[in-house]
């Protein structure tokens, strides 16, 4: 009688969990960053991401990119991914080159005249956003950044 009593308390109760146990980061992963687009406003021209490392003072400037992908221009959401030297910080620009004439144009004063958007998405003002308001950690594996363009 005993058992039975033993075995319906046993049936009450929830069922035990395992605690989750953190991720391990594999020491061959190679260190991958996708980058979604958003708000392309047509299919005209390329899609131009550029990745930038950590050191503040090469963000958006001409020659001091880490690596560059040119894609198709969609007007929905793409994605591309880019491989970074390792693990750290890194930032991400992309220019819609709508005219497809290989370079990032400007309006009067240094306005955009196409559009643009930088990692972490921030509030846009009269000045080009800064490395730390678009910096990200990237680990080893895939590391995810999603990016709005504006006109």
């Amino acid at each position: 009688m005993w058992c039975l009593w033993l075995g319906g308390v046993l049936a009450l109760l929830p069922p035990a969990t395992a605690a989750p146990q953190p991720a391990t980061e594999r020491p061959d992963t190679p260190s991958t960053i996708a980058v979604h687009i958003r708000g392309a406003r047509n299919s005209h021209g390329e899609l131009v991401v550029v990745l930038y490392g950590a050191n503040p003072d090469d963000f958006l400037k001409k020659g001091r990119r880490l690596a560059r992908e040119r894609v198709p221009a969609r007007a929905e959401a793409v994605t591309v991914r880019l491989a970074a030297p390792g693990p750290g910080l890194y930032a991400v620009a992309v220019y819609h080159d709508e005219n497809g004439n290989g370079k990032f144009d400007r309006r009067w004063f240094g306005l955009p005249a196409e559009g643009f958007g930088v990692s972490n998405n921030p509030k846009f003002t009269l000045r080009a956003p800064s490395h730390a308001e678009a910096a990200f950690q990237v680990g080893r594996g895939l590391a995810v950044v999603e990016i709005s363009l504006r006109y």
